[in-house]
Protein backbone atom coordinates (compact mmCIF):
# COMPACT_ATOMS: atom_id res chain seq x y z
CA UNK A 1 0.00 0.00 0.00
CA UNK A 2 3.12 2.19 0.10
CA UNK A 3 1.95 4.51 -3.18
CA UNK A 4 -1.75 4.41 -2.23
CA UNK A 5 -3.28 6.87 0.68
CA UNK A 6 -5.94 5.30 2.36
CA UNK A 7 -7.50 7.37 5.02
CA UNK A 8 -10.27 6.13 7.88
CA UNK A 9 -13.09 8.70 7.19
CA UNK A 10 -15.83 8.96 10.04
CA UNK A 11 -19.19 10.41 8.71
CA UNK A 12 -22.11 11.57 10.31
CA UNK A 13 -24.98 9.21 11.68
CA UNK A 14 -22.38 6.43 11.37
CA UNK A 15 -23.77 3.98 13.43
CA UNK A 16 -23.35 0.34 13.88
CA UNK A 17 -19.91 -1.53 13.11
CA UNK A 18 -18.10 -0.79 10.22
CA UNK A 19 -15.40 1.66 8.75
CA UNK A 20 -15.30 3.98 5.84
CA UNK A 21 -12.03 3.94 3.73
CA UNK A 22 -11.23 7.16 1.51
CA UNK A 23 -8.63 5.94 -0.84
CA UNK A 24 -6.38 8.80 -2.55
CA UNK A 25 -7.32 12.50 -3.87
CA UNK A 26 -10.24 10.89 -5.73
CA UNK A 27 -12.97 10.70 -3.27
CA UNK A 28 -13.11 7.01 -3.34
CA UNK A 29 -15.16 5.72 -0.65
CA UNK A 30 -15.53 2.18 0.36
CA UNK A 31 -17.27 0.61 3.42
CA UNK A 32 -15.74 -2.35 5.42
CA UNK A 33 -18.74 -3.95 7.11
CA UNK A 34 -19.19 -7.16 8.78
CA UNK A 35 -22.15 -9.42 6.94
CA UNK A 36 -23.41 -12.95 7.68
CA UNK A 37 -20.99 -15.93 6.20
CA UNK A 38 -23.00 -17.68 3.55
CA UNK A 39 -21.55 -20.72 4.19
CA UNK A 40 -21.68 -20.86 7.74
CA UNK A 41 -24.60 -18.39 8.46
CA UNK A 42 -24.10 -18.69 12.56
CA UNK A 43 -20.37 -16.92 11.74
CA UNK A 44 -19.76 -13.28 10.29
CA UNK A 45 -17.21 -12.47 7.45
CA UNK A 46 -16.29 -8.56 6.71
CA UNK A 47 -17.52 -6.95 3.05
CA UNK A 48 -16.16 -4.27 1.51
CA UNK A 49 -19.06 -1.70 -0.41
CA UNK A 50 -17.91 1.00 -3.13
CA UNK A 51 -20.08 4.54 -1.77
CA UNK A 52 -20.68 7.41 -2.85
CA UNK A 53 -19.02 10.29 -1.38
CA UNK A 54 -21.81 10.38 1.44
CA UNK A 55 -21.21 6.94 2.38
CA UNK A 56 -24.21 5.20 0.08
CA UNK A 57 -23.38 2.41 -1.33
CA UNK A 58 -23.44 2.39 -5.37
CA UNK A 59 -25.07 -0.93 -5.70
CA UNK A 60 -25.84 -3.72 -3.43
CA UNK A 61 -23.11 -5.91 -4.27
CA UNK A 62 -20.06 -6.48 -2.25
CA UNK A 63 -16.92 -6.23 -4.15
CA UNK A 64 -14.57 -8.24 -1.89
CA UNK A 65 -15.09 -10.34 1.57
CA UNK A 66 -12.77 -11.65 3.83
CA UNK A 67 -12.17 -12.96 7.54
CA UNK A 68 -14.47 -15.88 7.08
CA UNK A 69 -15.85 -17.42 9.43
CA UNK A 70 -15.49 -14.67 12.24
CA UNK A 71 -17.44 -14.90 15.55
CA UNK A 72 -19.89 -11.86 16.57
CA UNK A 73 -17.24 -11.08 19.52
CA UNK A 74 -14.14 -10.78 17.26
CA UNK A 75 -15.95 -8.35 15.00
CA UNK A 76 -15.33 -5.02 17.24
CA UNK A 77 -11.25 -5.87 17.84
CA UNK A 78 -11.27 -6.82 13.72
CA UNK A 79 -12.87 -3.19 13.18
CA UNK A 80 -11.03 -1.74 15.67
CA UNK A 81 -7.69 -2.99 13.82
CA UNK A 82 -8.40 -1.27 10.64
CA UNK A 83 -9.75 2.23 12.15
CA UNK A 84 -5.90 2.09 14.07
CA UNK A 85 -4.28 1.34 10.36
CA UNK A 86 -6.02 0.61 7.57
CA UNK A 87 -3.01 0.31 5.24
CA UNK A 88 -1.15 -2.59 7.81
CA UNK A 89 -4.48 -4.24 7.80
CA UNK A 90 -4.92 -4.23 3.88
CA UNK A 91 -1.07 -5.46 4.08
CA UNK A 92 -2.52 -9.00 5.19
CA UNK A 93 -2.88 -11.67 2.73
CA UNK A 94 -6.73 -11.85 2.98
CA UNK A 95 -6.34 -8.26 1.66
CA UNK A 96 -4.62 -9.19 -1.67
CA UNK A 97 -8.17 -8.81 -3.42
CA UNK A 98 -9.40 -5.46 -2.05
CA UNK A 99 -5.68 -4.04 -2.24
CA UNK A 100 -5.97 -4.47 -6.54
CA UNK A 101 -9.40 -3.48 -6.62
CA UNK A 102 -8.58 -0.45 -4.41
CA UNK A 103 -5.49 0.35 -6.76
CA UNK A 104 -7.29 0.36 -9.85
CA UNK A 105 -8.56 3.51 -11.22
CA UNK A 106 -11.80 4.17 -11.27
CA UNK A 107 -14.33 6.17 -14.05
CA UNK A 108 -15.95 9.31 -12.13
CA UNK A 109 -19.43 8.72 -11.10
CA UNK A 110 -22.18 9.49 -12.97
CA UNK A 111 -24.46 11.97 -12.15
CA UNK A 112 -28.38 11.21 -12.25
CA UNK A 113 -30.18 13.05 -15.01
CA UNK A 114 -33.09 14.78 -13.96
CA UNK A 115 -36.46 13.61 -15.22
CA UNK A 116 -38.92 16.26 -16.37
CA UNK A 117 -41.84 16.05 -18.19
CA UNK A 118 -41.77 18.54 -21.37
CA UNK A 119 -44.61 21.03 -21.26
CA UNK A 120 -46.35 23.11 -23.86
CA UNK A 121 -45.55 26.75 -22.56
CA UNK A 122 -48.29 28.18 -24.73
CA UNK A 123 -50.75 25.44 -24.66
CA UNK A 124 -50.47 25.77 -20.97
CA UNK A 125 -51.04 29.54 -20.81
CA UNK A 126 -53.59 29.38 -22.96
CA UNK A 127 -55.20 26.84 -20.78
CA UNK A 128 -54.75 29.21 -17.62
CA UNK A 129 -55.81 32.10 -19.40
CA UNK A 130 -59.18 30.45 -20.18
CA UNK A 131 -59.98 28.88 -16.57
CA UNK A 132 -59.33 32.56 -15.18
CA UNK A 133 -61.39 33.58 -17.73
CA UNK A 134 -64.24 31.39 -16.87
CA UNK A 135 -64.18 32.03 -13.14
CA UNK A 136 -64.21 36.16 -13.56
CA UNK A 137 -67.82 35.35 -16.00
Amino acid sequence: MDDMDVQVIELRGNGGLGVFLRVGDDQRLYRVAPVRDPNQPRFWCLAAFECSSCGIPVSGSAIWAGWWGSSQIELPKLLDTIKEDAGAWLANEQCAKLRTILQQPRPPLQMPVARTVRREANHHADEVLAETAERAS
